[in-house]
């Protein structure tokens, strides 16, 4: 019983000096907000902050289109007419680095900041 007690006291110190080390990052986070930049066929189309809800009609050739939804941080895609839709499906991005890519469109869409990423790689 004496050992149960001084196991359960260290595991109680590991548990909130992990919870310490993940709370101050986010607390210091301050820096400068993201922008989301939007490139079609390779080239800079706009430029655009995340702190600003809207959303944007991206035209492609004559009669295509993506609508790009900005609101609480977070980008998206909330419609497009492309084939296969993928970008459409895609989860709202908001981190330093991610990206939401409409092949058919050739339209890559890009949060981008002044800090560090903290993702070293993303996977589907």
């Amino acid at each position: 019983m004496k050992n149960v007690k001084k196991d359960l006291i260290l595991l109680g110190g590991i548990l909130l000096t992990a919870f310490v080390i993940w709370l101050i990052p986010m607390l210091l986070n301050n820096g400068a907000p993201a922008v989301i930049r939007v490139f079609q066929d390779g080239h800079e189309i706009g430029t655009y902050s995340v702190l600003e809800d809207q959303t944007i009609a991206i035209p492609y050739e004559e009669e295509n289109y993506n609508l790009l939804l900005i609101s609480g941080g977070q980008v998206s895609v909330s419609d497009a007419d492309c084939p296969d839709g993928l970008c459409v499906r895609h989860r709202a991005i908001e981190r330093n680095g991610e990206s939401i890519i409409c092949l058919p469109h050739k339209l890559v869409i890009q949060i981008e900041s002044k800090e560090e990423s903290d993702l070293d790689a993303v996977t589907y």
